[in-house]
Order: C-alpha cells, then sequence, then structure tokens
C-alpha cells in the first residue's frame, strides 16, 4: 500500500512540472494581453445593460402645462416612449388648466423634491417659474424647457418653437389671403409661448396696409372660451374678416362659432399648433390654416439632449424645432402630430 501511494505522488510531480512549463511557454505566444481581452466583454455588456450611461436608473419628469390639451400630450407621448428606449424611468404629472400657475410650482417642485435627474418645464408663466427653475439648478437637476420659455433662470435648454417667428409667419399668411378687420385670441397673461405669438404677428402685420388688427381678447388656451370670445368678437365686428387664434384649440372653438353665425365665408379663421384635429377642420373646411408645430420631434430630442448633457457634452441653449404653415394643399399630410 505504501509503494502504491509513492508511485502516484511522483506521478503527480510529473504531472505538476509538465504543467507549469505548458503555462509558462503559452504565456510567451503572441496574442491579446489579459488586460485587453476583458474590456471586449465589458463593452458589450455596457451596451446590453445601459451601465455607465446616462439612462439606467435615472429619472426624467415631465411637468406641462396641462394635459387635456392633445399638444401636450403628444410631446408627453414622445418623451415616453423614447425616455423608455434610452432605460430611463419617466414620470409626469401636471395642472387641470394652463391658468394654474400655483399648482405647476407645487408640482414641480415635488420632482425636486423626490431628487430626480431631469426635470423638463412647460412653463405656465415665464416669470413665476424662474424660482423653481433655479431651486431644481441649485440641487444638481438639469432643467429643459419645452414649448415654452422662461426669464433669466439656470435652465439648461429652451427645445421647441420660435414663437416670436412663428408669429410672423402667421401674419405673412394672413396679409397674403386676408383684407380687412382682424381680430386675435391670445393665449393668457404670462404665458411666453403665446405672448411671442402674438409680438410675432403684430410686429410683421404692419408690413400688410390692407389689414387692420381691431381687438384682442384672451381664450385661455379653451375651446369654449374660444367660441365665446370669436362670438364676441362677430357681434361687435360684423365686418370681421379674419381671426388670428394663438392655439388650435381656441381657432376651432373659433371656428364654430364663425360656423354658427352662418360667416364661414366671409371670415377666415388661422390657428396655431398644427394638431391634427385641426388638420381635419381644415379639410372640412370649418379652418383655413394653421402654424403647425411639432411636439412630438419636441418630445423625442428633449430625450436626447437631456442623455448628451447628463453624459458631459455641451447643449445649446436653444434648439429650434421648427413650424410650417398648413392650409388646404397640405392638411392631410398634418393628420399625425409631426
Amino acid at each position: 500500500m505504501k509503494k502504491f501511494l509513492g508511485k502516484i505522488s511522483v506521478l503527480s510531480l510529473v504531472l505538476i512540472m509538465a504543467l507549469f512549463a505548458v503555462a509558462c511557454d503559452s504565456g510567451s505566444k503572441e496574442g491579446p494581453s489579459q488586460e485587453e481581452a476583458p474590456d471586449v466583454v465589458e463593452g458589450d455588456n455596457e451596451l446590453e445593460t445601459d451601465e455607465g450611461d446616462a439612462g439606467g436608473e435615472k429619472t426624467i419628469a415631465f411637468v406641462p402645462k396641462q394635459l387635456g390639451n392633445p399638444f401636450f400630450v403628444a410631446i408627453k407621448d414622445a418623451m415616453e416612449e423614447e425616455a423608455g428606449k434610452e432605460g430611463y424611468i419617466f414620470k409626469t404629472n401636471a395642472p387641470d388648466a394652463s391658468t394654474e400657475v400655483d399648482k405647476q410650482i407645487n408640482i414641480a417642485e415635488a420632482f425636486i423634491e423626490e431628487g430626480v435627474d431631469a426635470l423638463v418645464l412647460g412653463p405656465t408663466d415665464a416669470t413665476a417659474l424662474v424660482d423653481v427653475i433655479n431651486s431644481a439648478a441649485e440641487k444638481g437637476i438639469a432643467v429643459f424647457l419645452v414649448d415654452s420659455g422662461a426669464d433669466e433662470s439656470d435652465y439648461v435648454s429652451y427645445i421647441g418653437t420660435d414663437n416670436y417667428e412663428g408669429g410672423i409667419l402667421a401674419a405673412e399668411w394672413m396679409g397674403e389671403n386676408v383684407k380687412g378687420q382682424v381680430a386675435i385670441i391670445d393665449g393668457f397673461a404670462g404665458n411666453e409661448a403665446t405672448t411671442q405669438r402674438y409680438k410675432g404677428f403684430m410686429d410683421a402685420i404692419e408690413e400688410y396696409p390692407d389689414i387692420e388688427v381691431v381687438t384682442s381678447d384672451y381664450g385661455n388656451g379653451d375651446l369654449s372660451m374660444g367660441m365665446s370670445v370669436a362670438e364676441n368678437f362677430l357681434v361687435a365686428y360684423p365686418d370681421l374678416a379674419g381671426i388670428f387664434a394663438v392655439d388650435d384649440m381656441m381657432a376651432i372653438g373659433a371656428g364654430q362659432a364663425v360656423e354658427a353665425a352662418g360667416k364661414k365665408d366671409s371670415v377666415k379663421i388661422l390657428g396655431f399648433d398644427g394638431q391634427p384635429d385641426a388638420a381635419e377642420k381644415i379639410l372640412e373646411g370649418t379652418l383655413d390654416a394653421t402654424i403647425a408645430q411639432k411636439p412630438a420631434t419636441m418630445g423625442r430630442i428633449t430625450v436626447e439632449f437631456i442623455t448628451a448633457f447628463l453624459n458631459g457634452e455641451k447643449v445649446d441653449s436653444f434648439i429650434s424645432t421648427g413650424c410650417d404653415i398648413v392650409d388646404i394643399s397640405n392638411a392631410e399630410l398634418y393628420k399625425e402630430w409631426q
């Protein structure tokens, strides 16, 4: 028995020495080093799991003016879809109406307290949201504005339409298609987006001597209120030839008022947003045109630029998504959000 154990020990020793020799010899062969080989595997894993990217477990919170307007829903849906692709947690909440400034502030403050990584705002008021923006920035939260801007504050970027230029485009359409008295249905006081549309329109309409802007009133972005304001315009100015509503919900309401008054052929209606519903109304003849924004584009590229910023890349402070004139010639193309 002892002899057998001895033979095994000698044999084992020989085998160990042989294996050691082979290992030493293989180490001298050319090929990837131990430091190079794992990098390929780790890189593949990172691509699959998004580890180390800006996505992963980071959270984006979106607080628009409201979610009763299809325009803001389109931004939200596109943003949520893109956020899901990038591996973000996506949260949203909004006031019931675009005039509820305090409620929007409270919602945003709750997300700040929660400690989200990026906060996307569509400010209901350009001035009132400044403290919220600065508070978020102080806590290291990246703030992006979409659709509406804000007064000077610590946001990263505004992504959306150049609303002043959109107002100019609206004035050009009105000047080329209408002669006579024109009225404006504005959004609401403090709304930077609609204020800029109004300003752009008023500055550019001066180039058209055949147009006289006779009155304006706030419609608060509401269809029924837009209808009511338009009804008042039609009574006060029986020779009215055109109405510019600074969003499509109010324009649709104005169209209903004009149609009910039997003046569809004499009063042209121009909206702003490019809603699919507005495109349908143009095809039906209730509206004449709208200035189309691109909310789906806004939602998608907002997430793209959040990712770029969180990854340390430089992001421009203003990113325009453009706008187009939609009328009977191309309305069919705008039955889906751009």
